[in-house]
This record gives C-alpha cells, sequence and structure tokens, in this order.
C-alpha cells in the first residue's frame, strides 16, 4: 500500500476516535435534547477541511514555494490584526481568534505554522550552500522566526511560539545550520526564558502547578489530578463509550486540548496505546513520503509537516500525562477546533501531493562517495545526505 494511502486512512481512524469523543463530551453540556453545538461545529470543520485536502492533494505543492513570501506575509498580518481590539476575540484570557460569528474564525497561529515550514523549507532550498555560515544559515532564518513568535507570545500563546521555534531549528539544522549556534543561542537566551516563565504570574503558577499539583488540587493543580483521574479510572479497557466521568464539568477543555484524557478514560490502556501506535504509524508513513522526495524543496516541506503532527502528539500526550507543563497543544485530527483541524487536513493534502509526484518522478540524487564532491559541495549536501539515509532507513522497516 502507498504511504500517502495509509496516511489517509490513519487519519480516517483518528477522526473517528474525535469524533466519537466529542459527541460523548458534548453530549454532557448540551443535554440529551440539546443541540450538541460543539459536535455539529466539529463535523461542519472536518467537511470543509476535508476539501481542503482534496483540493491541495491535487494542486502542485511548487506553487507554495513560489507563494512562500507572500504566505508569510500574510501570516503576519494576521497575526498582527488579532491583537487588535475589536478584530482579535478574547477568549479564556487570551486574544487568539479572528472571528466571523460563533462557526466560522481563525486561529492565526495554526496558519502560521504551515506558513513557516513552507517558508523555512523554500529558504533552505535556495540556500543550500550557505546554511552552514551563521548569517545565512541561522540568523536570517531564526530572526524570521523570531517575528512570528514574537507575535503569538504577545497574544499570548507561549506553548505554540515556543513549538514553531523548536520546529523551525529542527528543520535548519537537518538542512545545514551548525548544531553549535542552536546552543549558545539557547544559553545567550535563557535568562530570557527564565524572566518569561516565572515574571509572568499565570506561567509561574502553571510552571509550579507542574512541579507539585497536590500542593494545590483544588486551585492550580486541578486540572492535571483530573486528567490523572480520568486516565487511571480507564483502566485497561475503560468505561465505555459515553461513560466517562471526568467529563462531567470536573475536566476543562475536556473536548480539546485534554481530549486524549477522555479517550484513555472510556476506551482505557488498549485505546491510548492504539492512537499513539496510529501517530506512530503516520510518522513512519510520512517520513517515507520524505525519502521518496523528488526535490530538496519536497523534501523539508514533507519532513517540516509530518515532523509537526509528530511533535503536536507527542507535546499533547506529555501534557495531559502530567509529564510537562501545560500548554495549549491540541491532538492533531482529534481535539476540537476549527483551524486546528482545517490547517492538519491541509497539512495532510500537501504530504499527498508530494508522495504522487514523488511516484511519477525521480528521487533526489545524492552522492554517497566523499570522492565524488568538492569540499564546498560536500558542505552544501552533507546534512541532506545524513538525514537521506535516516529516513531510508525508517522508509525501509518492514514487519
Amino acid at each position: 500500500m502507498k504511504p500517502w494511502r495509509v496516511i489517509i486512512y490513519v487519519m480516517v481512524v483518528l477522526l473517528g476516535f474525535s469524533v466519537v469523543t466529542v459527541y460523548s463530551t458534548d453530549m454532557t453540556t448540551s443535554g440529551s435534547s440539546g443541540t450538541g453545538y460543539q459536535f455539529i461545529k466539529h463535523i461542519l470543520w472536518i467537511g470543509v477541511g476535508s476539501s481542503f485536502l482534496v483540493t491541495m492533494s491535487k494542486i502542485d505543492y511548487h506553487y507554495l514555494q513560489k507563494l512562500s513570501m507572500p504566505i508569510l506575509i500574510v501570516s503576519f498580518v494576521l497575526l498582527v490584526l488579532v491583537l487588535l481590539p475589536g478584530i482579535g476575540t478574547v477568549t479564556n484570557g487570551a486574544r487568539r481568534w479572528i472571528r466571523l460569528n460563533r462557526i466560522v474564525g481563525i486561529q492565526p497561529s495554526e496558519f502560521a505554522k504551515l506558513a513557516m515550514i513552507i517558508f523555512v523549507s523554500n529558504y533552505i532550498a535556495k540556500n543550500q550552500g550557505r546554511m552552514s555560515a551563521f548569517l545565512y544559515g541561522f540568523v536570517i532564518p531564526m530572526g524570521i522566526t523570531a517575528a512570528t513568535s514574537a507575535l503569538i507570545l504577545k497574544e499570548p500563546d507561549f506553548g505554540t511560539a515556543a513549538f514553531i521555534a523548536l520546529l523551525s531549528m529542527m528543520m535548519l539544522v537537518v538542512g545545514g545550520a551548525r548544531v553549535i549556534y542552536v546552543f549558545f543561542t539557547a544559553m545567550a537566551l535563557a535568562p530570557c526564558i527564565h524572566k518569561m516563565l516565572f515574571d509572568v504570574q499565570f506561567r509561574k503558577v502553571r510552571l509550579l502547578a507542574f512541579l507539585d499539583p497536590w500542593k494545590d488540587p483544588s486551585g492550580t493543580g486541578y486540572q492535571i489530578i483530573q486528567s490523572w483521574i480520568a486516565l487511571g479510572s480507564g483502566g485497561l479497557t475503560g468505561l465505555g463509550l459515553g461513560n466517562s466521568r471526568q467529563k462531567l464539568f470536573f475536566l476543562p477543555e475536556s473536548n480539546s486540548d485534554f481530549i486524549f484524557t477522555i479517550i484513555g478514560e472510556e476506551f482505557g490502556f488498549l485505546g491510548v496505546i492504539c492512537v499513539i501506535g496510529l501517530f506512530l504509524l503516520f510518522l513512519w508513513q510520512g517520513l517515507k513520503i520524505v525519502h521518496a522526495a523528488k526535490d530538496v524543496f519536497g523534501f523539508f516541506l514533507g519532513f517540516g509537516i509530518t515532523m509537526m503532527f509528530g511533535l503536536q502528539a507527542m507535546l499533547n500526550i506529555a501534557v495531559v500525562s502530567g509529564a510537562v507543563p501545560t500548554k495549549g497543544i491540541p491532538l492533531p485530527f482529534i481535539s476540537s477546533g476549527g483551524s486546528s483541524l482545517l490547517f492538519s487536513m491541509i497539512g495532510v493534502g500537501v504530504l499527498v501531493n508530494i508522495a504522487r509526484q514523488s511516484s511519477a518522478g525521480e528521487t533526489i540524487s545524492l552522492p554517497t562517495d566523499k570522492g565524488d564532491l568538492s569540499e564546498g559541495k560536500l558542505d552544501r549536501i552533507l546534512p541532506l545526505r545524513v538525514w537521506s539515509k535516516i529516513t531510508s532507513k525508517v522508509a525501509g522497516f518492514s514487519w
């Protein structure tokens, strides 16, 4: 079976988990005679996302390379507009949404994730020979990444800002930027990160709650404790579909950021392992598509999108299990939310297009013998060659 078909099937199964779990949590708030607002909205966004997936799977992904700068500019404009009173909508103390009505709205930070992946992929493709230089390989692309993250921090949304910075640095290192630049930059920014974490009260509270949630079980530690109770209550096979107790107004955000907890409670350990296994299968097939990409831009575009899904899933599961402090990172394809679902399905559409074009053309031809290359050319191609070997090992894995 072709990797892109496996990815589609995996996505459909994850959406199935999403539909039944969102329905289960939504019936709690709406009641048996209610309208099921969140569930209906979720179904509508799945329909919209599906149409965009089909469209993007048929559009040549090289158009994204030509439009990378306009897409980035649109992303910047949206991130500025959402900060303006009267345009951006405040929800839970953060101004993250531009809404037209109750159903139609956009979260610019979700669009910014894809915009940065497209920009960084295009930047690496056009500057392969200069990626080891400090200015061209690190300062310029990370400066644009920092500007994007700074706008998202103003909403405020520290989790998404850090996620975009982490994903961009990962792509740049794979593209040829020296790891030492990342190390010393992280060391230089450590005081600033400490200040952002401990001088802002709500972030400090979240961090302290992560370290010892039982110190304030009815306050700052309440959400993670309720999440643990739900996961523990599920046992091996779960309480059964619709039988979650923590969704009965005990666990906040049970249909969005903490929906994995409800899956664990209703479907048990087996359901949790199934979801994790599906994401691992998605990651594996995504890397197979990356390995077969026929050009450098397609390689890094596919790599960025695949890693975006993998990192998001990992961070969301880590949050709900208490392994990292609470952050607003949705679980791809499962969490209720229009923008996250829409841009995730757009990302899958782009992956499908990369896979289809790769199967119709030649893959990247990478030299394997150092003697075939001059020193300068070797420096240019080495990171891509190394990572191509790694993805080749993953892509060649067989049960």
